[in-house]
Protein backbone atom coordinates (compact mmCIF):
# COMPACT_ATOMS: atom_id res chain seq x y z
CA UNK A 1 0.00 0.00 0.00
CA UNK A 2 1.45 3.36 -1.05
CA UNK A 3 2.28 5.53 1.94
CA UNK A 4 2.29 2.59 4.38
CA UNK A 5 5.62 2.60 6.23
CA UNK A 6 5.36 -0.75 8.05
CA UNK A 7 6.71 -3.05 5.34
CA UNK A 8 9.39 -0.61 4.23
CA UNK A 9 10.69 0.05 7.74
CA UNK A 10 10.68 -3.65 8.63
CA UNK A 11 12.68 -4.51 5.50
CA UNK A 12 15.60 -2.18 6.28
CA UNK A 13 18.76 -3.73 7.75
CA UNK A 14 20.40 -2.07 10.78
CA UNK A 15 23.08 0.55 10.20
CA UNK A 16 26.33 1.07 12.03
CA UNK A 17 29.10 3.51 11.15
CA UNK A 18 32.22 1.66 10.01
CA UNK A 19 30.43 -1.64 9.41
CA UNK A 20 29.44 -3.20 6.08
CA UNK A 21 26.01 -2.09 4.87
CA UNK A 22 23.59 -4.76 3.65
CA UNK A 23 21.69 -2.39 1.37
CA UNK A 24 22.93 0.06 -1.25
CA UNK A 25 21.48 3.52 -1.65
CA UNK A 26 20.13 2.52 -5.07
CA UNK A 27 18.29 -0.42 -3.51
CA UNK A 28 16.95 1.82 -0.76
CA UNK A 29 15.78 4.40 -3.30
CA UNK A 30 13.90 1.70 -5.24
CA UNK A 31 12.10 0.65 -2.06
CA UNK A 32 11.12 4.26 -1.43
CA UNK A 33 9.64 4.55 -4.92
CA UNK A 34 7.56 1.40 -4.39
CA UNK A 35 6.29 2.13 -0.89
CA UNK A 36 6.02 5.90 -0.46
CA UNK A 37 3.43 8.36 -1.68
CA UNK A 38 4.35 11.17 -4.06
CA UNK A 39 4.28 13.67 -1.19
CA UNK A 40 6.62 11.53 0.92
CA UNK A 41 8.98 11.03 -2.01
CA UNK A 42 9.19 14.79 -2.41
CA UNK A 43 10.45 15.05 1.18
CA UNK A 44 13.17 12.51 0.46
CA UNK A 45 14.07 14.38 -2.72
CA UNK A 46 14.35 17.63 -0.76
CA UNK A 47 17.04 16.07 1.43
CA UNK A 48 18.85 14.68 -1.62
CA UNK A 49 18.79 18.13 -3.22
CA UNK A 50 21.63 19.11 -0.89
CA UNK A 51 23.72 16.52 -2.76
CA UNK A 52 22.73 18.22 -6.03
CA UNK A 53 24.04 21.50 -4.64
CA UNK A 54 27.39 19.96 -3.71
CA UNK A 55 27.45 18.31 -7.14
CA UNK A 56 27.26 21.72 -8.80
CA UNK A 57 30.50 22.58 -7.05
CA UNK A 58 31.96 19.25 -8.16
CA UNK A 59 31.12 20.15 -11.77
CA UNK A 60 32.84 23.51 -11.40
CA UNK A 61 35.91 21.68 -10.08
CA UNK A 62 35.61 19.05 -12.85
CA UNK A 63 35.33 16.35 -10.18
CA UNK A 64 33.09 13.28 -10.15
CA UNK A 65 29.52 13.91 -9.01
CA UNK A 66 27.78 11.97 -6.26
CA UNK A 67 25.21 9.73 -8.03
CA UNK A 68 22.89 9.74 -5.01
CA UNK A 69 21.44 13.19 -5.75
CA UNK A 70 18.25 13.80 -7.69
CA UNK A 71 20.03 14.89 -10.87
CA UNK A 72 22.60 13.03 -12.95
CA UNK A 73 25.73 14.74 -14.25
CA UNK A 74 24.04 15.22 -17.62
CA UNK A 75 20.94 16.68 -15.97
CA UNK A 76 23.06 19.03 -13.84
CA UNK A 77 24.98 20.21 -16.90
CA UNK A 78 21.67 20.93 -18.62
CA UNK A 79 20.27 22.64 -15.51
CA UNK A 80 23.23 25.02 -15.41
CA UNK A 81 22.93 25.66 -19.14
CA UNK A 82 19.21 26.45 -19.26
CA UNK A 83 19.01 27.70 -15.64
CA UNK A 84 16.23 25.38 -14.58
CA UNK A 85 15.86 22.32 -12.36
CA UNK A 86 17.45 23.91 -9.29
CA UNK A 87 16.25 26.82 -7.11
CA UNK A 88 16.61 30.13 -8.97
CA UNK A 89 18.98 31.57 -6.37
CA UNK A 90 21.61 28.99 -7.34
CA UNK A 91 21.89 30.52 -10.82
CA UNK A 92 21.50 34.08 -9.52
CA UNK A 93 24.44 33.70 -7.13
CA UNK A 94 26.71 31.96 -9.63
CA UNK A 95 25.93 34.59 -12.27
CA UNK A 96 27.42 37.27 -10.02
CA UNK A 97 30.88 35.90 -10.78
CA UNK A 98 32.67 35.78 -14.09
CA UNK A 99 35.32 33.11 -13.70
CA UNK A 100 35.05 29.53 -12.53
CA UNK A 101 37.56 30.25 -9.77
CA UNK A 102 35.37 33.07 -8.45
CA UNK A 103 32.31 30.81 -8.52
CA UNK A 104 34.16 28.13 -6.56
CA UNK A 105 35.58 30.61 -4.06
CA UNK A 106 32.13 32.02 -3.34
CA UNK A 107 30.24 28.73 -3.51
CA UNK A 108 29.67 28.69 0.29
CA UNK A 109 27.15 31.44 -0.48
CA UNK A 110 25.15 28.96 -2.57
CA UNK A 111 25.22 26.38 0.21
CA UNK A 112 24.17 28.95 2.82
CA UNK A 113 21.31 30.17 0.60
CA UNK A 114 20.13 26.63 -0.04
CA UNK A 115 20.08 25.69 3.65
CA UNK A 116 18.09 28.82 4.51
CA UNK A 117 15.67 28.07 1.67
CA UNK A 118 15.31 24.41 2.71
CA UNK A 119 14.59 25.35 6.32
CA UNK A 120 11.98 27.93 5.29
CA UNK A 121 10.17 25.56 2.92
CA UNK A 122 10.22 22.34 4.96
CA UNK A 123 8.40 20.82 7.93
CA UNK A 124 8.93 17.99 10.39
CA UNK A 125 12.07 15.89 10.15
CA UNK A 126 13.24 17.56 6.94
CA UNK A 127 13.17 20.99 8.59
CA UNK A 128 14.94 19.70 11.71
CA UNK A 129 17.58 18.03 9.58
CA UNK A 130 18.37 21.16 7.59
CA UNK A 131 18.49 23.29 10.74
CA UNK A 132 21.01 20.81 12.13
CA UNK A 133 23.08 20.87 8.92
CA UNK A 134 23.17 24.66 8.91
CA UNK A 135 24.05 25.03 12.56
CA UNK A 136 26.66 22.29 12.32
CA UNK A 137 28.35 24.15 9.45
CA UNK A 138 28.29 27.42 11.38
CA UNK A 139 29.66 25.97 14.61
CA UNK A 140 32.44 24.03 12.88
CA UNK A 141 33.34 27.09 10.79
CA UNK A 142 33.60 29.19 13.96
CA UNK A 143 35.66 26.57 15.80
CA UNK A 144 38.04 26.19 12.88
CA UNK A 145 38.33 29.97 12.47
CA UNK A 146 39.40 30.38 16.09
CA UNK A 147 41.81 27.46 15.73
CA UNK A 148 43.46 29.01 12.66
CA UNK A 149 43.24 32.66 13.72
CA UNK A 150 40.79 33.62 10.98
CA UNK A 151 38.37 36.56 11.11
CA UNK A 152 34.85 35.45 12.02
CA UNK A 153 33.38 38.27 9.92
CA UNK A 154 34.95 36.74 6.84
CA UNK A 155 33.85 33.25 7.82
CA UNK A 156 30.24 34.42 8.26
CA UNK A 157 30.18 36.66 5.17
CA UNK A 158 27.41 34.68 3.47
CA UNK A 159 25.14 34.54 6.52
CA UNK A 160 22.40 36.93 7.62
CA UNK A 161 24.04 39.06 10.36
CA UNK A 162 20.76 39.52 12.28
CA UNK A 163 20.16 35.76 12.53
CA UNK A 164 20.26 34.83 16.26
CA UNK A 165 22.57 31.87 15.71
CA UNK A 166 25.00 33.98 13.68
CA UNK A 167 24.81 36.76 16.26
CA UNK A 168 25.78 34.25 18.99
CA UNK A 169 28.90 33.45 17.00
CA UNK A 170 29.76 37.05 16.14
CA UNK A 171 29.41 38.11 19.78
CA UNK A 172 32.59 36.09 20.36
CA UNK A 173 34.54 37.66 17.51
CA UNK A 174 37.21 39.09 19.81
CA UNK A 175 37.40 36.11 22.16
CA UNK A 176 40.41 33.80 22.04
CA UNK A 177 38.11 30.77 21.81
CA UNK A 178 34.61 30.06 20.59
CA UNK A 179 32.06 28.55 22.94
CA UNK A 180 29.21 26.91 20.99
CA UNK A 181 25.66 26.79 22.32
CA UNK A 182 25.18 24.04 24.90
CA UNK A 183 23.50 21.69 22.41
CA UNK A 184 26.69 21.75 20.33
CA UNK A 185 29.25 21.67 23.13
CA UNK A 186 30.33 18.20 22.01
CA UNK A 187 31.67 19.70 18.79
CA UNK A 188 34.27 21.71 20.68
CA UNK A 189 35.38 18.53 22.46
CA UNK A 190 35.73 16.86 19.04
CA UNK A 191 37.97 19.66 17.75
CA UNK A 192 40.15 19.48 20.85
CA UNK A 193 40.39 15.68 20.98
CA UNK A 194 41.17 15.28 17.27
CA UNK A 195 43.89 17.93 17.30
CA UNK A 196 45.24 18.96 13.88
CA UNK A 197 44.33 15.66 12.15
CA UNK A 198 41.56 16.51 9.61
CA UNK A 199 40.93 12.85 8.74
CA UNK A 200 40.28 11.90 12.35
CA UNK A 201 38.07 14.96 12.72
CA UNK A 202 36.09 14.00 9.63
CA UNK A 203 35.52 10.49 10.97
CA UNK A 204 34.50 11.75 14.39
CA UNK A 205 32.14 14.35 12.90
CA UNK A 206 30.54 11.63 10.77
CA UNK A 207 29.95 9.54 13.89
CA UNK A 208 28.52 12.61 15.61
CA UNK A 209 26.15 13.32 12.71
CA UNK A 210 25.03 9.69 12.58
CA UNK A 211 24.15 9.75 16.28
CA UNK A 212 22.36 13.11 16.10
CA UNK A 213 20.27 12.12 13.06
CA UNK A 214 19.27 8.90 14.81
CA UNK A 215 18.09 10.96 17.78
CA UNK A 216 16.34 13.41 15.48
CA UNK A 217 14.26 10.75 13.72
CA UNK A 218 12.48 9.92 16.98
CA UNK A 219 11.33 6.83 18.82
CA UNK A 220 8.82 5.50 16.30
CA UNK A 221 10.47 3.08 13.82
CA UNK A 222 7.36 2.73 11.63
CA UNK A 223 7.20 6.40 10.69
CA UNK A 224 8.26 8.59 7.78
CA UNK A 225 10.68 10.42 10.09
CA UNK A 226 12.44 7.12 10.80
CA UNK A 227 12.67 6.30 7.10
CA UNK A 228 14.04 9.73 6.19
CA UNK A 229 16.51 9.51 9.07
CA UNK A 230 17.56 6.08 7.84
CA UNK A 231 18.25 7.58 4.42
CA UNK A 232 20.57 10.23 5.87
CA UNK A 233 22.36 7.67 8.03
CA UNK A 234 22.74 5.31 5.06
CA UNK A 235 24.41 8.13 3.13
CA UNK A 236 26.80 8.66 6.04
CA UNK A 237 27.60 4.94 6.24
CA UNK A 238 28.32 4.74 2.51
CA UNK A 239 30.51 7.83 2.69
CA UNK A 240 32.49 6.33 5.56
CA UNK A 241 33.14 3.10 3.67
CA UNK A 242 33.92 4.76 0.34
CA UNK A 243 36.27 7.54 1.39
CA UNK A 244 40.01 7.18 1.67
CA UNK A 245 42.07 9.58 3.76
CA UNK A 246 42.73 12.07 0.98
CA UNK A 247 39.06 12.26 -0.01
CA UNK A 248 38.08 12.58 3.63
CA UNK A 249 40.32 15.61 4.01
CA UNK A 250 38.80 17.15 0.88
CA UNK A 251 35.28 16.54 2.20
CA UNK A 252 36.18 18.24 5.46
CA UNK A 253 37.41 21.29 3.56
CA UNK A 254 34.33 21.37 1.32
CA UNK A 255 31.56 20.78 3.84
CA UNK A 256 32.74 22.31 7.09
CA UNK A 257 35.10 25.10 6.08
CA UNK A 258 33.84 28.39 4.70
Amino acid sequence: MIGDYDFLAASLPPLQIGAAVDITFEEFKSRLEINLSKNDLEKASKIRQLIDIYNVRALLLEDDVDPRGNLSKKELDEALLVKAGLPDFVFDILDRYTTTNEKIKNFPGVIAAFLNYAIATSKGFVKRYFIFERELRLVTAALRAKQLGRDLVREMQFEEPTDPFVMQIMAQRDSSQYEPPSEYSELKEIFISCGPDPWQRHKTLTEYKFKKVEEMQGMFPLSLDAILGYMVRLLLCEDWLALDKEKGNNILQTVYVR
